[in-house]
């Protein structure tokens, strides 16, 4: 997905996200779930980053940098 434009933008995409599985988030954003989640440890927290439109990844800076620096 694409950045949010706003903290706002970045709430409903939390909020959409509650009351689903896993394997439905994956699949609202076209993304197969691993087979093991033991061998895949980080594969929940990337799914989570994409599904909020974060772009950090692994660097050590915030998520949404650009949001609520006004």
């Amino acid at each position: 997905m694409n950045r949010p434009q706003s903290e706002q933008e970045l709430l409903q995409r939390a909020l959409m996200m509650a009351g689903l599985t896993l394997g439905e988030l994956a699949a609202q954003i076209g993304v197969n779930c691993p087979e093991n989640l033991q061998r895949d440890k980080g594969w929940v927290g990337q799914l989570f980053e994409v599904f909020l439109g974060a772009t950090a990844g692994s660097k050590p800076t915030q998520d949404f940098e650009e949001l609520g620096s006004s």
